[in-house]
């Protein structure tokens, strides 16, 4: 490759792509874990504890990789995405949470909620994604 066709600054592009793929994935994961526990007959303590690894989850991403969603377009739409994805989460157990005070839930309306889930969490994008992406920022050093 000659001098000129080198880029001045490396391209992070693929290391972005990367850890936004790693953080959007295992944050879905996680909260696709926490809906189905909340659905199925289990012991209160299973999603409780899934939550709290969740919310932990979602913090350690934001303090390691804090320059990342800051400054990076990339990281920018994913930090709106998991904001969209906790509105979400809550949106749809407390439709679920009414729901069940009314009728049992049944295998069928779960797969309902978990479509609300996904459907929720692309409207709330929409939504935010003007106001929170605003592109890649550059820092200006003293």
């Amino acid at each position: 490759m000659s001098r000129r066709n080198r880029p001045a600054v490396p391209d992070d592009s693929s290391q972005d792509l990367k850890r936004q793929e790693g953080i959007f994935l295992s944050t879905f994961a996680l909260m696709l874990l926490v809906l189905v526990s909340s659905y199925l007959p289990l012991p209160l303590i299973v999603p409780i504890v899934l939550a709290v690894v969740l919310v932990t989850w979602t913090i350690a991403m934001y303090v390691k990789f804090h320059d990342f969603y800051k400054m990076r377009d990339r990281g920018q739409r994913t930090w709106c995405v998991t904001i969209s994805m906790y509105a979400s989460l809550i949106l749809t157990l407390a439709c679920a949470w009414y729901f069940t005070k009314d009728a049992p839930l049944t295998d069928e309306y779960a797969l309902v909620f978990l479509f609300g889930f996904m459907f929720f969490t692309y409207m709330v994008y929409r939504t935010l994604s003007p106001t929170m992406v605003v592109g890649n920022r550059r820092v200006r050093y003293k």
